[in-house]
């Protein structure tokens, strides 16, 4: 019997390493805005059938209903088309998500449960300390082009250079603006490289972490930013500030004095 249950523990582990692993989903340039009682937040939505479909439904102007304490959810017209491969939820505070047994697209203001008909949409870019605050009817809008404005930076060393592009949160702009920088980059750990610029960033309205290779990411505890080049997930005060769309390969290498510029 102890046999048995070894061989089904090992299984359940394999399998939850694979989930994972196939559930990564790319993010779109479609953004959207939700406005209640005042407060606003912005979100970045996935590159996904569901996803689509909700952006064409908007603008929406909704009832926001609570769930445990946790979510403010709202229903839009039309069900979304959603598939399994969309299914893998986080259940992490700042999610955008779809419960295809209601029909129901929620925020997330806590972290929550994850579950296999929790469909993801979006990550947070702004506002995620705002979610909690709204009440009463909602505004689900497009964001502006001026709000969906791509910022990019690029990171020279060694001759070779990494682009990352940013997720528009605050402090990933607040890295922007101070740009250029000539500094230097240390070895943390065995999975990212760090380097601490002149001040502090301000994470009120940053999303949460879960760091793969090629993430850019804040730990504010240190003030230091990341880049990683191996896996990592997620940390107490770690916030993502944007991913390496080209030379990501480089940052294991990265060493001595680097230039950091806007791209």
């Amino acid at each position: 019997m102890n046999r048995i249950l070894s061989v089904l523990f090992i299984i359940f582990i394999i399998t939850g390493i694979f989930s994972a692993s196939v559930y990564s989903l790319p993010l779109s340039d479609m953004q959207v805005k939700i406005t209640s009682s005042g407060h606003f937040a912005s979100f970045r939505l996935y590159d996904t059938a569901a996803a689509k479909e909700f952006y064409d439904q908007l603008p929406l102007s909704l009832d926001l209903k609570n769930f445990k304490d946790a979510q403010w959810m709202f229903y839009p017209p039309e069900k979304l088309n959603v598939t399994d491969r969309e299914a893998y939820h986080n259940g992490k505070k700042g999610e955008l998500s779809y419960y295809a047994p209601w029909g129901d697209v929620f925020m997330l203001y806590k972290d929550f449960h994850a579950g296999d008909k929790m469909h993801r949409l979006g990550i947070n870019l702004t506002g995620i300390e705002e979610i909690e605050k709204m009440s009463g009817k909602a505004k689900i809008e497009k964001n502006s082009s001026e709000e969906q404005r791509v910022l990019r930076i690029k990171v020279e060393a060694n001759g070779k250079t990494t682009v990352f592009e940013l997720n528009n949160s605050r402090a990933s702009k607040e890295l922007y603006s101070q740009l250029p920088l000539s500094i230097k980059v240390e070895n943390y750990s065995n999975d990212e490289k760090i380097f601490y610029p002149p001040k502090k960033l301000d994470t009120s309205e940053t999303p949460k972490a879960d760091a793969g290779a090629g993430t850019l990411a804040y730990y504010a505890p240190w003030g230091d930013v990341v880049m990683f080049y191996g896996g990592f997930g997620s940390a107490s005060g770690l916030y993502e500030l944007g991913h390496a769309i080209s030379g990501s390969g480089h940052i294991k290498e990265m060493s001595g004095t680097i230039t950091v510029e806007k791209y």
